[in-house]
């Protein structure tokens, strides 16, 4: 429907622009006529080139003797459209550029205050406007993303923060009442300890803070949980990489050695390696020995969030199961 609407109104303006040039006679040179007005049907899919072909049709026909209040207003759409463009390019330097071809022709044909001033504020002016335009776009963007977060904070705060709670409230209560074994302690304890976790997570996503990832802690949870994982990563894990690269790690790993307690079960063996091999670091996570229930390839959220993160920073990340094993390989930039 958008789509739609743009392309009537295009249709409309340039419509508009052609009657007026035809009705008043500003038209010396019909072909550059056309040139300026034209291409303003295009003016959303290609604005640079839009302003480029409008403005040299323009300075042309202003030599030539075209009259100048409608015969600039196909230039000053064009303008006013590529300053709401968000490419360095096409606002700082082809818009004054365009701008300056219009006045200089505009100049040498009525003079430096009739010619060179009025389409110099004509310019300044569709420019301003256009610029106006991208900031207001951008504003309402952000209040609609804000107003976006805002609403799923509070559906998180009134069923995930909640249900977190409430178990953490049921499981310390059954510590308190029940009579329970040294096994079934800590295996109460160890559900508490994941609850609070989760819980001090949710909190800390609605106050739009990242989460503090304390890895070995979560390692230390997992293994406690009948994870197989060495007490110690390879120290080549991190070596040369950016802070927020090391972030990303500890979290593949977390995640990584989370799924395979979550899918395989207890009992499942996690080996972590790390090669480096010129400017890349390649990590490698093989888990093996579980009870074969992982979800297919690419069916959750953390794996495919992680591999966007690293694509974002020059890096790669695969994963799938190989034979009885699932393999995840990430290669991560050096610096």
């Amino acid at each position: 429907m958008l789509k739609l609407r743009a392309l009537l109104t295009d249709v409309a303006l340039t419509g508009a622009a052609a009657l007026l040039f035809a009705g008043s006679g500003t038209a010396v040179s019909v072909p550059l006529a056309v040139a300026q007005v034209s291409p303003l049907l295009f003016r959303r899919r290609l604005p640079a080139a839009v302003l480029i072909v409008v403005a040299a049709a323009t300075a042309a026909h202003t030599t030539l003797g075209m009259a100048r209040a409608i015969g600039f207003l196909p230039v000053t759409v064009a303008i006013f459209t590529a300053a709401a463009q968000r490419t360095a390019l096409t606002r700082w330097v082809l818009c004054p550029a365009a701008g300056l071809a219009v006045a200089a022709a505009s100049a040498a044909r009525h003079g430096p205050v009739e010619g060179f001033l009025l389409a110099a504020v004509m310019v300044m002016i569709a420019w301003l406007a256009g610029f106006e335009r991208d900031e207001h776009l951008r504003l309402r963007l952000e209040v609609a993303a804000s107003a976006d977060r805002e609403r799923l904070a509070r559906r998180v705060h009134d069923t995930l923060a909640h249900t977190v709670t409430v178990m953490l409230l049921q499981t310390e209560a059954l510590r308190a009442t029940a009579p329970l074994g040294p096994a079934d302690q800590r295996r109460v304890d160890l559900v508490l300890a994941a609850g609070r976790e989760a819980l001090a997570d949710v909190r800390a996503a609605l106050a739009g803070t990242e989460p503090v990832l304390d890895l070995p802690d979560r390692l230390a949870l997992l293994r406690a949980s009948g994870l197989h994982l060495p007490e110690n990563l390879p120290a080549a894990l991190t070596a040369g990489l950016s802070p927020p690269l090391r972030d990303v790690v500890a979290r593949l790993v977390g995640e990584t050695a989370t799924n395979a307690l979550r899918h395989d079960g207890p009992g499942t063996h996690v080996a972590v390696s790390a090669v480096r091999t010129g400017p890349s670091l390649t990590i490698t996570i093989v888990s093996s020995g579980g009870h074969g229930t992982r979800s297919p390839a690419g069916s959750g959220f953390g794996l495919k969030s992680l591999a966007k993160d690293i694509s974002g920073y020059g890096g790669s990340l695969t994963y799938g199961p190989s034979g009885d094993t699932w393999t995840t390989v990430a290669v991560l930039p050096v610096t």
